[in-house]
């Protein structure tokens, strides 16, 4: 008997059912939409994927991209910027930052927030916008540890309050490694103060938050992570970049129970020192001010030391006072940054205004024991101590034309310096220039458009000013000659083939 799949035609024999047409058909066309609709799943997938990788890379300062970008080696760690190399900013004081984001309802500052985060996972490369610093001067309400739970694992946070408008806060972050946490963390004491300049700082904003009594407060990092030291206390650290971030713990960093704490321990703070304090503020002020510490330049070499001019013996090195001393606690590294004056004194005398000539070097030194010439370039522990208790800005400024002989070198001689240097040589720089970015001490000079030729268009000049004179202001003009040159101190060439020449002003105004 045929078996059940198995049918009869007419005449009585039997017929396969897969040998019919019609069936083959059927099933042809289910196996071709099969397959269709496996394709475009396919296509979905990758317009997916397509799309997705647009947003992982797009948008690090999502927990799960950083994740992915992290793990992929995709995005580099926070970098330490130098004052020269920093990204382009604007420098806001506590009024302007909240004209800025106090108007901003949530939604937009969830997206400036977004911006802000992104802009520092990326290294500000490239930064939608100008980067916002903050300036002023902050007193520390509390500051706590940071823990892996932190968006930035190691180091101490500081929340403070602004001094120019009590309305708005800052948590500065303090990234530091773990063995410097202690140090760090008992130096900044509620009421200690934070003086944050645009010539030293660069406290970039990273988070906006508003909170329910209606004070601002802003997530700061100094992208330069200097050196700090409190006038108070024996405490110096130093901050480095941290070598990784917990991007899903959030910002701010300080938010709930800690806020509340913070507030309420700088509370009884000030209630305790308007009733126990009877000190002058100036004086309190000194003793409670954190302070940044400049890192020495490296001592280049130098010819051997010769005994001082006259002029240099005359004048007796000051004994050591309070308050030398505390200028050096302040600042005992920055003097340092003055290799030229302390292994290559003047080798001829320099004329002065009495009327009585000076008498010749020997004649100076022939009535005490003579002076041992040696060749090292490195001055003696107590020639460093003088020189960092006399203090930053402190060096000898002379009248036009009246400075020690050296060699002129114009803007196109810049990137020979750069390469080859000699050693011990006195170098004076002239010519004209356009002020770029100033503050209290310090200025960026660049050449003028109609100047530029060859490789002097990536030349950037750093001057420091002398103690009493006061940096030119952004956008002014520099013009400067054979009798009143920049004294060379260092020419560096960086990455990119920018070159920074560091000199300071010798002459009076």
């Amino acid at each position: 008997m045929p078996g059940e799949s198995e049918t009869t035609n007419s005449r009585g024999w039997f017929k396969d059912p897969d040998s019919d047409p019609s069936r083959t058909a059927r099933r042809d066309e289910s196996g071709l939409f099969g397959w269709t609709v496996l394709i475009l799943i396919f296509i979905g997938i990758a317009i997916a994927c397509w799309i997705g990788s647009f947003y992982v890379f797009g948008h690090p300062e999502k927990p799960i991209s950083h994740q992915i970008l992290t793990k992929l080696k995709k995005l580099e760690p926070p970098k330490r910027f130098e004052l020269t190399a920093a990204p382009r900013g604007e420098f806001l004081r506590a009024e302007q930052l909240i004209d800025r984001y106090g108007p901003l309802k949530p939604r937009q500052l969830a997206r400036t927030n977004e911006t802000l985060v992104r802009n520092y996972l990326r290294n500000y490369k490239p930064a939608e916008g100008l980067v916002p610093y903050v300036i002023g001067t902050f007193e520390i309400l509390d500051s706590f540890e940071l823990g892996g739970g932190d968006f930035f694992p190691c180091g101490v946070v500081a929340v403070a309050r602004s001094k120019e408008n009590p309305n708005l806060l800052v948590e500065h972050v303090f990234c530091a490694p773990e063995r410097t946490v202690p140090t760090l963390h008992r130096t900044l004491l509620t009421g200690l103060e934070i003086d944050l300049k645009r010539e030293n700082e660069l406290a970039a904003v990273v988070n906006v938050e508003r909170l329910r009594d209606g004070r601002l407060k802003l997530t700061t990092v100094s992208i330069m992570y200097p050196s700090y030291e409190s006038a108070g206390t024996d405490g110096t650290f130093t901050l480095s970049p941290p070598e990784r971030l917990n991007v899903g713990a959030g910002l701010p960093v300080v938010k709930g129970e800690r806020q509340r704490e913070a507030d309420a321990k700088f509370e009884h703070h000030q209630k305790k020192t308007r009733t126990a304090s009877r000190k002058p503020a100036p004086a309190v002020a000194d003793d409670t001010r954190l302070v940044r510490v400049e890192k020495p330049l490296p001592v280049e070499s130098a010819a051997p030391v010769l005994p001082p001019a006259p002029q240099a013996l005359a004048t007796p090195v000051p004994s050591p006072s309070p308050l030398f001393a505390e200028v050096r606690k302040a600042e005992p590294v920055v003097a340092s940054t003055d290799p030229v004056e302390v292994v290559q004194p003047v080798l001829e005398p320099v004329s002065a205004p009495a009327a009585t000539p000076f008498p010749s070097p020997v004649a100076a030194v022939s009535p005490g024991p003579a002076p041992t010439v040696s060749p090292s370039p490195s001055p003696s522990p107590e020639a460093r101590k003088a020189i960092a208790a006399a203090g930053g800005r402190n060096w000898t400024v002379y009248e036009p034309g009246r400075m020690p002989r050296g060699r002129l070198v114009g803007a196109g001689e810049i990137a020979d310096l750069a390469k080859r240097r000699a050693a011990g040589e006195r170098l004076y720089l002239q010519g004209s220039f356009r002020v770029t970015a100033a503050g209290a001490d310090r200025a960026v000079l660049r050449m003028p458009q109609r100047m530029l030729g060859g490789r002097t268009d990536n030349i950037r000049v750093i001057v420091q000013y002398p103690e009493g004179v006061q940096a030119p202001p952004d956008g002014a003009n520099v013009s400067r000659d054979s009798q009143r040159p920049f004294q060379i101190m260092d020419v560096r060439e960086g990455t990119g083939g920018q070159i920074n020449v560091y000199v300071r002003e010798v002459t009076k105004p």
